[in-house]
């Protein structure tokens, strides 16, 4: 990244007249990083700020390593860097062995922050919630620090899903801003008893490591989770192994995840239509989970642990400059167990069906009692509209253009199918196979967004359970005070 950060430098001068003569650092400046605390910047640009002598190549080096520190907190939209010759800077008497005299340099970071402060909310209706309101609070710099803080809190008030979540988020950088600290408290209600005839409380915490890759492709995270889980109500009618949960479990794991990004957006200030590239994501579990108050005669005092595995990749692609988008998926999980008188607790089982799952099928309903393995794969054709039928609107001031002319919010067409499983053992229990195919319209914007589509689906062995032919749809209206 040297050779790019150079050609954006305003170092004219010094490049002219430094290729053979010595560099002193005489000072670093910052600018518009009044929100932020000195000690932030201190740790933060110390890879520059460590020693004054360098060679030209040796500084552009040092700056490009605080630039892409700098990039890592994601507090900041924009860093300007400049060189000036600072020659008011008298240098230090000190034994020379250079055949010139050192240029004393100044180095500017011009930065440009995200907003710090940023409120959400948004209302959201689909086949699956009839209201669902989602809350969102984000402070980028709440010590000073550039630590974030996010708060949300998702409800639905009407049934079938009624449900309220709410979480608290608290990332820290370390020195080095490619590891964060992570602390997640959450707290969920849910009534399950359309799909699950039971209702749900988890209560938990997540602490653990984030690592995040120079080029910001590559990250994973590493920690500790601990829930409290509780099913109540549970209906007459349910099978053995959900009565087996009634009450409180208590769940504790090593939890593991990473995920690779490499994709082009159609705009790159939106970010909302994926073109190119594609995505993989990989999670795993190694838990316990035990009767959180037993005794000595409960079948359920010694602790059962699995291991839980999943990965997930969407492959994106473009053609007739971007007329056409392709997106492929493929998702697949599986859980290992070597516990036959403990069974999988039904919050740790695969589910599919649903407008964010499995369309064609009400939530969960593939297989209502879930399964120890899963897979899914689909496709999708997205397809610009006729311009004689609709022409996107181009702003040249709106600050959502990228400079390239491509749409911000692009309104598309396509075609949609699907295949995937759930069961205890995929490739011996074939006949539960779900299928899907549909047809829609859909609108991509961060803030108010539609999707409506039609969509057949049925199972392999012909049983109708769950299934919901028709038309599926799905409208998100939001506000926030950030600047997209």
């Amino acid at each position: 990244m040297t050779s790019d950060l150079q050609t954006k430098l305003a170092t004219q001068d010094i490049l002219e007249r430094s290729s053979n003569q010595p560099i002193y650092l005489s000072s670093i400046e910052v600018v518009g990083g009044e929100t932020f605390s000195s000690n932030f910047f201190k740790k933060i640009l110390s890879p520059l700020s460590e020693k004054s002598d360098y060679t030209l190549g040796q500084l552009l080096q040092k700056i490009d390593i605080s630039y892409g520190r700098l990039m890592k907190t994601d507090v900041f939209k924009t860093v300007d860097i400049t060189l000036h010759s600072d020659y008011a800077k008298s240098l230090p008497k000190v034994a020379s062995y250079n055949n010139e005299p050192s240029i004393p340099t100044k180095v500017v970071f011009d930065l440009s922050s995200v907003a710090l402060n940023c409120g959400q909310a948004f209302l959201n209706l689909n086949n699956d919630d009839i209201l669902n309101v989602n809350l969102n609070y984000l402070n980028n710099n709440f010590f000073e620090n550039a630590e974030m803080i996010n708060l949300g809190v998702n409800y639905n008030p009407y049934k079938p899903n009624q449900h309220l979540f709410s979480n608290g988020k608290l990332a820290l950088n370390l020195p080095n801003p490619s590891f964060k600290l992570l602390t997640d408290f959450y707290n969920t209600n849910s009534n399950n008893q359309s799909w699950q005839q039971s209702t749900e409380h988890t209560s938990g915490l997540f602490s653990g490591l984030q690592y995040i890759s120079n080029c910001k492709k590559f990250t994973g995270v590493l920690g500790l989770s601990v829930d409290k889980r509780s099913l109540t109500d549970i209906h007459d009618g349910a099978s053995d192994d959900l009565k087996f949960f009634g009450g409180d479990f208590l769940r504790k794991a090593i939890v593991n995840q990473l995920s690779y990004t490499n994709l082009s957006y159609l705009n790159t200030i939106t970010r909302n239509f994926p073109t190119d590239g594609y995505l993989v994501q990989v999670s795993n579990e190694i838990a316990t989970n035990q009767e959180a108050s037993t005794n000595a005669d409960s079948g359920s005092s010694n602790p059962a642990s699995f291991v839980k595995s999943s990965i997930s990749t969407d492959v994106f692609k473009s053609l007739f400059n971007n007329a056409i988008t392709t997106h492929f998926s493929l998702d697949m999980g599986g859980i290992f167990s070597k516990s036959e008188k403990f069974p999988i607790h039904p919050s740790d089982r695969f589910y599919l069906g649903g407008y964010n799952s499995f369309r064609g099928f009400t939530k969960n309903s593939v297989n209502q009692s879930g399964g120890l393995q899963f897979a899914k794969a689909s496709a999708t054709i997205y397809s610009k509209l006729p311009s004689f039928i609709y022409s996107p609107v181009s702003f040249k001031d709106s600050k959502l253009q990228d400079g390239r002319g491509y749409e911000a919010n692009p309104l598309r067409l396509y075609v949609s199918g699907g295949a995937g499983s759930v069961s205890n053992n995929i490739l011996e229990d074939n006949s539960g196979i779900a299928t899907n195919v549909g047809v829609g319209l859909r609108y991509f914007n961060n803030w108010a967004n539609f999707d409506i589509g039609y969509f057949v689906a049925k199972r392999q062995n012909g049983e109708t359970a769950g299934i919901k032919d028709g038309f599926q749809f799905s409208v998100s209206i939001g506000g926030s005070n950030s600047t997209i």
